[in-house]
């Protein structure tokens, strides 16, 4: 067994001062402070920080250097350490449009980093983004690589490796995609598409369960030509966000939140391997990305993908919003987990759930993360 004490205990409803966290590769409970001394445990002290689950990215491409598409062991390890680093302790590797023979050897790659032990944050599966979307709204997606009619059953034979899918309605009108999604039991998210209002609502209505990065890559909010976000707000999808006050102005944040509900609101960080580098010159997406600032662009100034960490993205939110931490943190951890069915497991320090676990002071700066009860990062002094 194993017992955080000193910390500040996020909760989903409030924070639990006082207590210490007991836990082996599963959460045991919080136990009153006064209570600790008897037990048997290795301890580890918070130091006053707070004590929080552990963030879930479902949107990321790369980080430290590198890059879902790299497609091998060592590139996700680096990967994995990285994201654990900024507080993530689950994530879903994202790919970009390319060719068939790197997407087959990214899924591959996904597949045996969720087999295996990683050094860092937990690989939950692979998210699938394109070829099927639209060239209007391909943002830094190579269009030579855009296809036009989803192949259901390529994805149903990775199956096991994929999580979600994101694709344009506009590629699949009758739904047959969507739903064949559904019965793999992979989210089916709408992203990089010129859909409109009645699209948008339309395919959210035959069970789209979320919209990627919302407001980027897709039609925006007009009073009589709502697109795709409007859709957002008139239904019951999951909406991820770049939380970096770039992709989105941070004023909105908390209009969304009221607009969409806390439920509803996920922060992702859609960096790319550039994250945790310096300013330069990268490859992304078969091409060269400038980093300036922090932000990745392509030479023609499309932004491709962000810099961003994690328990940034919840910095920035609380920041902007100024709602609870546990809201806050619920944004960037529990509506992960319930989207893709693991709310019994993942996104909660409640009993039972699995002890994935991170520290963090008033900066949100990341002192120890831990997966499923292992200590992965812990920063140095």
């Amino acid at each position: 067994m194993k017992l955080l004490t000193g910390g500040k205990i996020i909760l989903n409803d409030r924070i639990l001062e006082g207590h210490s966290l007991l836990f082996t590769d599963r959460i045991l409970s919080c136990v009153p402070e006064n209570r600790v001394a008897g037990i048997d445990a290795e301890r580890f002290e918070a130091n006053g920080a707070y004590v929080s689950p552990g963030f879930i990215d479902v949107h990321v491409h790369g980080a430290g250097g590198a890059d879902t598409m790299d497609a091998d062991d060592k590139s996700m390890d680096t990967f994995s350490r990285c994201l654990a680093e900024h507080g993530v302790t689950a994530f879903l590797p994202t790919t970009v449009t390319s060719s068939w023979e790197r997407t087959n050897a990214a899924v591959e790659n996904v597949r045996r980093a969720m087999e295996r032990q990683m050094p860092g944050a937990k690989v939950l599966g692979l998210h699938l983004e394109g070829p099927w979307i639209d060239e209007g709204h391909k943002g830094a997606h190579p269009q030579e690589y855009i296809e036009d009619v989803p192949d259901a059953e390529w994805v149903a034979r990775r199956a096991d490796a994929i999580r979600t899918v994101t694709f344009s309605p506009t590629k699949d009108p009758h739904y047959a995609f969507l739903k064949r999604l559904l019965e793999l039991k992979i989210v089916p998210s709408i992203g990089h598409t010129d859909a409109g209002f009645e699209e948008g609502l339309a395919a959210i209505e035959a069970g789209a369960k979320s919209v990627t990065h919302l407001f980027n890559a897709q039609n925006g909010l007009h009073h009589r030509a709502p697109g795709l976000v409007g859709a957002a707000l008139c239904s019951s999808a999951t909406c991820e966000l770049v939380a970096d006050n770039i992709h989105v102005r941070s004023e909105l944040f908390e209009p969304l939140c009221r607009a969409l509900g806390t439920d509803r609101f996920m922060i992702i960080s859609d960096s790319i391997r550039v994250a945790g580098l310096p300013d330069g010159e990268y490859a992304f997406a078969d091409r060269k990305v400038l980093v300036k600032n922090g932000l990745p662009q392509l030479n023609d100034g499309t932004i491709a993908g962000s810099s961003l960490f994690m328990n940034r993205g919840v910095l920035n939110v609380w920041r902007a919003t100024g709602r609870p931490l546990p809201e806050v943190v619920g944004m960037a951890s529990s509506n992960q987990a319930r989207l893709h069915g693991l709310e019994d497991r993942k996104g909660s320090l409640a009993p039972g759930h699995d002890a994935d676990i991170v520290c963090f002071g008033e900066e949100l700066n990341v002192l120890m993360t831990f997966v499923e009860g292992r200590l992965v990062y812990e920063r140095e002094g």
